[in-house]
């Protein structure tokens, strides 16, 4: 019985030490890549961005609604619930 309890924990071992490992890796390579992206000029900055029509970009990256994206969810919602209620 020991014998199968000692496999148990060995296996559990081995999965534990992989995952770990895969997570190492997966941490130190995104870092790697992040500043290879940084260092090579590759990452583009807020102004150059293609910000959509109506959109500013402060407040936390949200954008401003305009009257015609208000106009639009409001059809949107009346659609919705009108065929949800049938």
């Amino acid at each position: 019985m020991s014998g199968l309890l000692e496999s148990g924990i060995e296996l559990m071992m081995i999965g534990m030490g992989t995952v770990f490992s895969f997570l190492t890796l997966l941490v130190f390579t995104t870092r790697a890549m992040s500043w290879a992206v940084l260092k090579l000029g590759f990452a583009t900055t807020p102004s150059q961005t293609n910000i959509g029509h109506g959109q500013a970009a402060g407040a936390g990256g949200q954008g401003v609604n305009t009257q015609q994206h208000v106009a639009a969810i409001a059809v949107a919602l009346d659609t919705h619930l009108s065929t949800k209620n049938k």
